[in-house]
């Protein structure tokens, strides 16, 4: 594999600033993110894994009928949550699926589009 100069002397700093101990481990982690962003990206119905993370005023989005209700319709790609309490106004929410990328896009989906969510992340994964 050849590569610009400049661009691998960039990685190499990247590489050292994120903790790598060598060049080949650093390689197979940004293959590993370009093929989870294809595949997230990709209209297929590849399976995969993440983490959705909500922040939400509690005062406008009701977490506990809502998302109660989201539990039982994506049962299917909902393994877990996690809830915390931020300050008087302020929850976050985070969500570990797994299953078909398209159900998961659904759920983020529905999930973004509620009234009180104030920023909504997903970090996904590929089972490569």
């Amino acid at each position: 594999m050849s590569l610009p100069t400049k661009l691998l002397r960039e990685f190499d700093k990247s590489t050292s600033k994120a903790g790598f101990s060598d060049r080949s481990k650093a390689i197979q982690a940004a293959i590993h993110a370009f093929v989870d962003v294809y595949e997230w990206k990709s209209p297929h119905n590849q399976s995969g894994a993440g983490a959705i993370v909500l922040l939400y005023d509690n005062h406008v989005y009701n977490q506990n009928r809502d998302f109660l209700h989201l539990q039982h319709n994506y049962s299917d790609v909902i393994s877990a949550s996690s809830h915390i309490h931020l300050d008087q106004s302020n929850c976050m929410e985070t969500i570990m699926v797994k299953g078909r990328v398209s159900r998961i896009k659904a759920l983020v989906r529905v999930l973004s589009q509620n009234a009180g969510i104030k920023s909504i992340k997903f970090h996904f994964m590929t089972l490569v």
